[in-house]
């Protein structure tokens, strides 16, 4: 079983099917994915996760970002359906 997410410290997380077929362990709280696992090893997917720097690089950054920007839309069509 992989670790808590290391950016939001979710205890949720799991491992999920890429459309490539391969593996991810990801976070539903956050959205924090990856590495992937190409050819759909799950061990190696978490092995993956268990490496991970835990600071928020460029990429993790980015990808952060995209997840806040749809949350704040979501929560403003929401309020405005109320």
């Amino acid at each position: 079983m992989p670790s808590r997410c290391p950016y939001c410290g979710c205890c949720a997380v799991t491992v999920e099917e890429t459309a490539e077929g391969g593996k991810v362990v990801a976070c539903p709280n956050c959205g924090m994915s990856g590495p992937e696992s190409v050819d759909g090893d799950a061990e190696e997917a978490v092995m993956a996760w268990e490496t991970l720097c835990r600071k928020m690089c460029r990429n993790c950054r980015q990808a952060y970002i995209r997840r806040l920007v749809e949350l704040r839309r979501r929560l403003a069509a929401s309020e405005r359906r109320e």
